[in-house]
């Protein structure tokens, strides 16, 4: 993934969301958003999605600079995955159909092939079982699973995914987690925003602070939980226990917590 965002900027009836982001990485699969509510992420990942528009700025994605017209963003949308904190699952389609939908309506996919390949998704995800349930019949951590397999269906360029695990309880959120990592191990591009702080550091390549509107600090994530450099950083990093944010030898040695992580 190569991203360059310069001077990229978002406000709503006066309040700036966004305020002269400027980012520049290269070379990585994963890019993980951290930072407090109400600081700009979720305003950045969906101006990444092609959702939302910069009111001025650069914003260029593998090389390619995107347009703040209409068509451009249509197609830049087809290019890119997007999983919301909600799911956002058609709660009157099964679990298979919310998966095909986009492959017969987007990608003029015809019913057998976008079937095969939904069924394929629900498999690698351990949903097979459920594929004729309807939403309302799924744990939020199958809803959420069922969110990213629809999200890869279309074999996206780029996921992104905003908070994927915020409306979750614990046991659900290690399942979610658990899918996104197999992400990473495969390869997958993607830019994420998480308030999982063990979890941000293990599968992100690059962290990125983000608040007041602004990116605050970006680093491997070693450097930004053991050295991290900005005043904000440490502010934001002193908010949560040292076993949130520091894994050591003796804790890699422990058995993982219920959620997986190391204790």
């Amino acid at each position: 993934m190569k991203l360059r965002l310069e001077q990229i900027s978002r406000a709503f009836d006066g309040f700036h969301a966004l305020d002269g982001v400027s980012l520049q990485v290269e070379g990585i699969h994963s890019l993980v958003l951290v930072g407090p509510s109400g600081g700009g992420k979720s305003t950045l990942l969906r101006i990444l999605a092609g959702l939302e528009t910069p009111d001025s700025g650069i914003l260029e994605i593998n090389g390619e600079r995107l347009g703040n017209d209409e068509p451009s963003l249509l197609k830049h949308r087809r290019k890119v995955g997007v999983v919301f904190q909600s799911f956002n699952l058609f709660p009157h389609l099964s679990a298979l159909e919310n998966i095909t939908l986009p492959l017969t309506v987007v990608q003029k996919k015809d019913a057998e092939s976008a079937q095969q390949l939904a069924q394929g998704l629900l498999e690698r995800f351990e949903l097979a079982g459920h594929a004729e349930k309807k939403p309302a019949a799924l744990s939020g951590g199958q809803r959420q699973r069922v969110a990213i397999a629809r999200a890869l269906a279309t074999q996206p360029s780029l996921l992104i995914l905003d908070e994927p695990t915020s409306a979750l309880d614990p046991s659900m959120t290690a399942e979610v987690l658990d899918t996104i990592e197999l992400l990473r191990q495969q390869g997958r591009d993607f830019i994420l925003a998480t308030h999982e702080m063990n979890f941000a550091r293990r599968v992100a390549d690059r962290i990125a602070l983000v608040c007041g509107g602004k990116i605050a600090e970006v680093a491997d994530p070693a450097s930004f939980f053991e050295t991290p450099k900005s005043d904000a950083a440490r502010a934001f990093l002193a908010r949560f226990t040292p076993n949130q944010t520091a894994t050591t030898r003796l804790s890699a040695a422990r058995s993982p917590d219920k959620n997986g992580f190391p204790q």
